[in-house]
């Protein structure tokens, strides 16, 4: 296997989704279409286009459905060539509402895309790196992607800053990164891939479902893992709270420029993941999922509580150290994200297990960033001066979530990495 290879493909790729990441894109919506129609509507789609990168994938089973038996490389290809279109396209777009809505269905295109992409390259990685070294050499092609995706964010974030046209090359331009990647990505081999698609259809064989009752015969058989979404599911709706209320407060309330609302919710972030992402790729290397998100969850807290005290308190710095712990968590959680379920799937399952964990992903990303807006301007309208507190919500999920991981962990007493 051709490490050297992939990190270039991704890297390339990475490139491509930087301008289309939910912060990234969640700035371009206000800074691009903030006059286009009310302010709340505005929000709205700042919401939808903030959590897109969760909600997209709602598509997920029908990727994990037709992705069986299919060879893998030759199945995202296209997915990635049709992505960086959509990308490209972003770049045509005029001003006022029609932008708006072309904007959103354009950023929504991209993000389906790639949830393909992403659902089926986790199965890629659980078969071509053993167990004990999965998490290292997917960190290393991480760390380079997470470069990629902060250069190519605060290029567009400077580039909006200062109502320069040439965002618009700049999308072109990451555009062709994207169809570059594709061309790279030619190139990869899946190890053992005859058997990998022989167990795919086995499973479809014996009956595998890749819908709702899909989902709830994975959740209903195994407990465990029925647990660990439980947590996830409150945890994650916690972070999708928490995106689009920072880049609205940070504008509403301290009145941040582009660069730095784009630099707090992604670019710094992403840019701690080649600090981070290694020391937590051991420990998961080492430990089971359950404890692995036991102990990162902490570190998310106290990330989200920094931010939510400098809104409601009206001290900008303190969104600096907040944004550099939630780059740390934010290591931690990619790693876990793609590779976690797979400590609970039998072979051959791990397509449907990340399908579940994806698709449940899409529900909240659906769900609580609108809930999260709207209360934001509820707070607004009955309590002006006080709508910073929203950002409470969030904190509040994320330590539930933290809390349930670890009682999880107490409970079952998972110490060590699955077989």
């Amino acid at each position: 296997m051709d490490l050297r290879l992939e990190r270039r493909a991704w890297t390339l790729v990475y490139l491509c989704l930087g301008v289309i990441e939910g912060g990234t894109a969640a700035v371009m919506v206000r800074s691009l279409f903030g006059t286009a129609s009310t302010p709340l509507v505005v929000d709205l789609v700042l919401a939808l286009v903030s959590a897109a990168p969760a909600w997209a994938n709602l598509a997920s089973l029908v990727y994990a459905r037709r992705a069986q038996g299919q060879p893998k490389i030759q199945f995202l290809r296209p997915l990635m060539v049709a992505m960086a279109v959509c990308v490209a396209a972003l770049a045509l777009l005029p001003g006022g509402g029609t932008g708006l809505v072309g904007f959103l269905v354009l950023y929504g295109g991209a993000r389906l895309l790639w949830a393909g992409v992403d659902t089926v390259r986790s199965v890629i990685w659980s078969v071509n790196y053993p167990r004990h070294l999965r998490a290292r050499v997917t960190g290393r092609i991480m760390v380079n992607g997470s470069i990629a995706l902060a250069v190519s964010g605060l290029a567009l974030g400077w580039l909006l800053e200062h109502d320069d046209p040439w965002y618009r090359a700049a999308l072109l331009a990451a555009a062709a990164c994207g169809i570059a990647g594709s061309v790279v990505l030619k190139r990869l081999r899946v190890r053992q891939e005859a058997r990998l698609l022989f167990d795919e259809r086995e499973r479809l064989r014996e009956g595998a479902r890749f819908d709702l009752a899909g989902i709830r015969q994975v959740l209903g058989r195994d407990a465990g893992y029925r647990r660990y979404m439980i947590a996830m599911t409150i945890f994650g709706a916690g972070h999708l709270t928490l995106s689009p209320l920072v880049v609205v407060c940070l504008d509403d309330v301290l009145g941040a420029p582009e660069l730095v609302q784009i630099a707090v919710t992604t670019a710094i972030p992403v840019l701690m993941m080649p600090l981070a992402i290694q020391p937590w790729a051991r420990f998961l290397d080492r430990h089971h999922v359950v404890v692995y998100r036991a102990v990162h969850a902490w570190v998310a807290v106290a990330g989200s509580s920094l931010l939510a005290l400098a809104v409601i308190l009206g001290v900008p710095v303190l969104v600096w150290p907040g944004a550099l712990l939630m780059g740390i968590s934010l290591a931690a959680g990619s790693l876990g994200w793609s590779l976690g379920h797979n400590d609970f799937a039998p072979r051959g399952e791990e397509t449907r297990y990340m399908a579940v964990h994806v698709t449940l992903t899409g529900l909240r990303g659906l769900l609580a960033p609108p809930v999260a807006i709207l209360i934001y301007h509820g707070l607004r309208r009955w309590l002006p001066g006080h709508e910073g507190y929203v950002l409470l919500l969030p904190v509040v999920m994320i330590v539930s979530g933290t809390l349930q991981f670890n009682s999880m962990r107490r409970s079952t007493g998972a110490r060590s990495a699955a077989g």
